[in-house]
């Protein structure tokens, strides 16, 4: 194991811990270049250009559009495969649906609903919110399966109330779903499924097909031709957000315990080699202990799960993205994860109530040594769908609210608008719209 992956990088300012590492997620311009082609094609083209795409990228032939849309029978026969063989996974996907529903009920509750005041006789102001009606959730396929995605994504879409819910996810070699993903299908009674991923499935959710009805927004998660796909089409639906790659940062003291830092940010490392896994700590200790734990660790992995585990994927997102930082200032050293932004951010410090007092960015948050950012993962509750490259500074992970739309309603009655009259004629004299400022007078003439 080659020990120089991985060094303690003191720092004295923000500055040059800005420096050590990415702040921001680009879309190269190649997948640019080709996901836009692909976008104007599948638009001209509809389901044609998608089963065409299919073929080319994930080598999947469907003889027609009826056989790339999931049967009710095929959901059926997976639902209960895994009924019968898997009650220990289902007993976790109940309990995890159970706190996911719960978190996003509350949610709920929480979320401004329709309301109107009066603030004077004659005038009336108010909001009307309701659901969007046909959103799409995008699963992602590739190196693994994501069940806890669709548990995510789905769930404050029903709870929000949205009527219909499509989802696209990439189909196996054979053009079936993991029978996992058709257990949950049955379970959330998601019915319309199409085994299809990439940019065409973005662009035919967007703009719709012969068959194919368009959706009015795009959530979760997918590669860089999924996300720059959705930035693309939107416009023409509304999305949630652009997924880069994958980040953690753990704040810790000399009060915690280098093993669980270690296996926590090789848990974020094992995503994709892009991932970026930060510790951030006021005690030179604690970092030095770190990488040795971690390299312990990778050794325990490899010796606990063999090939299971894709060592090769930890190293390369080492060796490219994980940085130990130190500054005797745990001030600055908060100051330093809030310029990060981080989608996961774990504290680990004596009082990590009090140090959440001092976070302002951070997409979601993990405090104490037991709450590991695989916790929120799968079943705490919170939204694992979380805004990554720092856009935490301005953007929420998924929620109910991102499936609401909200109207404004005014209402002046004769009188009202003869008290006002004056102002908005004033105002659209100086902006030289003169037809606005008719539209007033004109209800005034005898």
């Amino acid at each position: 194991m080659n020990l120089n992956i991985l060094k303690v990088s003191k720092v004295s300012d923000i500055e040059s811990a800005r420096e050590m590492y990415k702040d921001h997620f680009d879309i190269d311009e190649y997948a640019a270049r080709s996901v836009e082609s692909i976008v104007k094609d599948v638009r001209k083209n509809g389901e044609e250009a998608v089963r065409r795409y299919t073929k080319d990228f994930d080598k999947v032939s469907f003889k027609d559009w009826e056989d790339a849309s999931l049967s009710e029978e095929e959901i059926n026969k997976g639902y209960e495969y895994v009924r019968l063989n898997s009650p220990e996974l289902v007993n976790a996907i109940n309990k995890s649906y159970s706190n996911i529903r719960l978190f996003h009920e509350q949610q709920l509750l929480h979320e401004p609903k329709t309301w109107y005041i009066e603030p004077e006789t004659g005038r009336k102001l108010g909001q009307i919110s309701s659901a969007i009606e046909r959103v799409c959730v995008y699963i992602p396929g590739g190196r693994y399966v994501y069940p806890s995605s669709v548990l995510m994504t789905v769930t404050p879409a029903q709870v929000a109330g949205v009527k219909e819910i499509v989802v696209c996810t990439p189909s196996l070699k054979d053009g079936s779903l993991n029978n996992l993903l058709l257990y949950l299908f049955k379970f959330l009674n998601i019915k319309e499924v199409y085994k299809i991923g990439g940019a065409q499935a973005v662009a035919l959710m967007a703009y719709g097909g012969q068959k194919v009805k368009k959706v009015s927004k795009i959530v979760g998660p997918g590669n860089i031709y999924v996300t720059a796909a959705k930035k693309m089409v939107y416009g023409a639906v509304g999305i949630d957000s652009l997924a880069g790659p994958s980040e953690i940062v753990i704040v810790a003291d000399k009060t915690s315990n280098p093993y669980y830092i270690a296996a926590d940010l090789l848990s974020q490392a094992e995503h994709d080699p892009d991932a970026k896994s930060i510790l951030l700590t006021d005690n030179i200790d604690t970092a030095n202990e770190t990488i040795i734990k971690i390299y312990e660790e990778i050794e325990f992995l490899k010796s606990e799960y063999g090939s299971r585990v894709n060592i090769d994927i930890i190293l390369k997102s080492l060796s490219a993205n994980c940085r130990i930082i130190y500054n005797n200032s745990i001030d600055l050293i908060i100051k330093i994860s809030n310029e990060i932004a981080p989608e996961h951010l774990e504290i680990m410090t004596s009082h990590p109530e009090k140090t959440l007092e001092k976070i302002k960015n951070a997409g979601s948050i993990f405090l104490g040594n037991y709450t590991p950012v695989a916790v929120g993962d799968y079943i705490g509750g919170a939204n694992h769908v979380i805004p990554t490259s720092g856009t935490s500074v301005f953007s929420s992970p998924l929620g109910v609210y991102d499936f609401f739309k909200k109207s404004g309603v005014t209402y002046y009655s004769f009188d009202a608008l003869d008290r006002e009259r004056k102002f908005i004629e004033d105002m659209a004299d100086s902006e030289n719209l003169l037809a606005h400022k008719n539209s007033v007078k004109i209800r005034f003439r005898s």
